[in-house]
């Protein structure tokens, strides 16, 4: 199911950890990514990019595919350090309209990068190049961080790395964060004046004797 580009900003802010656990703790990338422009969030549709191994054809290709508000998501059979995007094809994703890119493999021109302002996250930073030689796939599913990832399909970014929700899901998904985000923010408030989570989620008995451990090493 689509989501508006208010909805998806609304996702964005909402952020990777809150969908996530309103998700039911399902499409977290477990991959360590580098996130190329500081402070930066997103939400948007997956256009999920197949390259062969070490050629980097595919992602030219994809810029006269990338459609606006789309996260370009580039992948090869093994994730390797080898730079899939740098510079000058990030300056074309960018005036074709694409919300972010994801790399599962390396990017190059790291500077450029947070410069120009488009959204990447990269595996890696590595300024060896690929071949430009084998066209690869366009809008088939990719596995990135052992999670499929389907055209359309809404991959949520920030600082905490990402998190795909699959479209048939999205409004669910988007409900359920909203859901989150608002019991979290009463319970800022609650701790803010003094109260414990020890208490708020009833862990108390869990950890009672930690804290009366605690208490006697200070008595003793």
């Amino acid at each position: 199911m689509s989501l508006s580009p208010q909805e998806l900003e609304e996702l964005a802010r909402l952020g990777v950890a809150t969908v996530y656990e309103a998700g039911g703790r399902e499409g977290l990338l477990d991959l360590p990514l580098k996130r190329l422009v500081p402070a930066s969030r997103v939400a948007g549709p997956a256009l999920p990019v197949g390259c062969v191994q070490g050629d980097n054809l595919t992602v030219h290709a994809a810029m006269a595919a990338v459609r606006p508000g789309e996260v370009l998501v580039f992948t090869m059979p093994e994730p390797e350090p080898v730079a899939l995007v740098g510079e000058l094809l990030a300056i074309q994703a960018k005036a074709q309209g694409a919300a972010a890119l994801l790399v599962d493999g390396a990017v190059r021109d790291a500077e450029e990068l947070a410069a120009l302002g488009l959204p990447v996250w990269a595996r890696w930073v590595s300024p060896r190049g690929a071949r430009r030689e084998v066209l690869g796939q366009i809008g088939a599913p990719v596995r990135v961080g052992g999670v499929e990832i389907r055209l359309g399909d809404i991959l949520v970014l920030d600082g905490d790395g990402a998190v795909v929700v699959r479209r048939e899901r999205a409004r669910e998904v988007l409900a359920a964060a909203r859901a989150r985000a608002a019991r979290e923010a009463a319970l800022r408030e609650r701790f803010a004046q003094g109260e414990l989570s020890v208490d708020v989620y009833g862990l108390r008995p869990k950890v009672a004797e930690a804290l009366a451990e605690a208490a006697r090493r200070r008595e003793g």
